[in-house]
């Protein structure tokens, strides 16, 4: 039996206090406290998986898994409501390492300085200058630096955060006036400034290549994952074909890497961002994500079926009364647990108005997708769960 539970916002908790922050561009989302139930998708039976909130019973139907939901949880981690004794004596396999985790669970997860230090952003980017890979930014300490940065770029630039995650804390910046805005908010916070500007690239199609590494150095490369993004906020992520890169390359090519996670002192799950341009060429590693992600949770549903599973998100507008139970009946008839074409709702038990964002597992031939996609907004649509803003290509 495994334990599971995770806190899905895990940058926040490696983020020093210190730091200068980015100008919001509205990405937060209330509903990351709940997203833990997707956690489901990793268990095998037997296993206990711990969540902030109570689950809706259908979501767990057909799964052998116990489940325990914290009592009356207040902010932060989840690892802070519970106790040692549900873990103390069960392998452990939480979905980030933070502070709260090592001082629940102790030695048997790398320790959490250690974790934080190398889902930075700036480490990460060391690592591309030292391994001298393409696609090296350039890590600015001040907004005098950023300026200088930015229009050496000549404002083909991304800025980020080195703990920003998913879209979020995450800015192009394409105008003067855009970047005067970000030194005015820098200048005026009076705090530590640390930033990572990168060229903006002619993108053809973002990917993921993941692995489980063990204290020893020993790496299983779990294979690749395309991402479907809009603008930088991640949608959802699914096999690429076999033509996109070749797997067994890029696999090659992650041996520096993991012999700097383990140089660090890091063992665990590994999910390594990369982008493939249009000229071609590749970019293997933008960022390095030392946990659990939803790209890996993709692959696990994968090996599911003999059919190909898409993980794909759902915005609802969400009339008083209404819920997850609505989206279940919505989709009677087209549920699936892998076992055939349909879809599996992943998570949803707070959702209530006025909306909120569903992940779904959607198993299918790959060239069905996007006929599953329009099926499942019609359903929803149907019984009065508005969807909005629905990118429903399968590129």
């Amino acid at each position: 039996m495994t334990v599971r539970f995770g806190t899905f916002d895990a940058e926040t908790w490696w983020r020093p206090d210190d730091l200068a922050e980015l100008p919001s561009v509205g990405f937060g989302d209330p509903s990351v406290d709940a997203m833990d139930e997707l956690l489901l998708g990793f268990c095998a039976p037997g296993d206990l998986l711990i969540t902030r909130y109570p689950m809706h019973p259908d979501l767990l139907a057909g799964h052998a898994v116990r489940h325990l939901a914290v009592d009356n949880p207040g902010p932060g981690p989840v690892e802070r409501y519970f106790g040692p004794e549900l873990v103390r004596d069960e392998p452990v396999a939480p979905y980030a390492v933070l502070p709260d985790t090592s001082r629940l669970v102790g030695g048997s997860l790398p320790p959490s300085e250690v974790v934080a230090l190398v889902n930075s952003k700036t480490w990460s980017n060391e690592l591309v200058i030292e391994l001298g890979l393409p696609g090296a930014g350039r890590v600015v300490h001040s907004a005098d630096e950023l300026v200088e940065a930015v229009t050496a770029l000549d404002f083909r630039a991304l800025v980020k955060d080195p703990y920003g995650v998913s879209g979020r804390a995450l800015l192009e910046i394409s105008t003067p006036g855009i970047l005067r805005a970000i030194e005015r908010v820098l200048r005026r916070q009076d705090r530590r400034v640390e930033l990572l500007v990168q060229e903006k690239l002619p993108k053809l199609h973002d990917f993921s290549g993941h692995l489980l590494l063990d204290q020893d150095g020993t790496a299983e490369f779990l294979g690749l994952q395309q991402m479907t993004n809009k603008g930088f906020r991640h949608l959802g992520s699914h096999r690429p074909p076999a033509a996109l890169v070749d797997e067994g390359w890029y696999a090659d090519s992650l041996a520096g890497v993991t012999d700097a996670l383990t140089k660090a002192g890091y063992w665990g799950p590994v999910g390594v961002d990369a982008m493939l341009l249009t000229d071609g060429s590749i970019v293997p590693v933008l960022e390095i994500n030392a946990r659990q992600s939803l790209g890996l949770l993709t692959l696990h549903l994968d090996r599911r079926t003999d059919l190909t599973a898409h993980l794909w998100q759902v915005e609802l507008n969400v009339a008083p009364g209404k819920g997850i139970a609505d989206v279940l009946t919505a989709f009677d008839g087209l549920l699936s647990t892998g076992d055939g074409p349909g879809v599996q709702v992943l998570n949803g038990s707070t959702l209530a108005a006025p909306g909120g964002r569903v992940y779904l597992a959607i198993f299918c031939r790959p060239d069905d997708l996007g006929q599953w996609q329009r099926r499942l907004v019609t359903a929803v649509d149907s019984a009065g769960l508005t969807p909005r803003g629905m990118t429903t290509d399968a590129a």
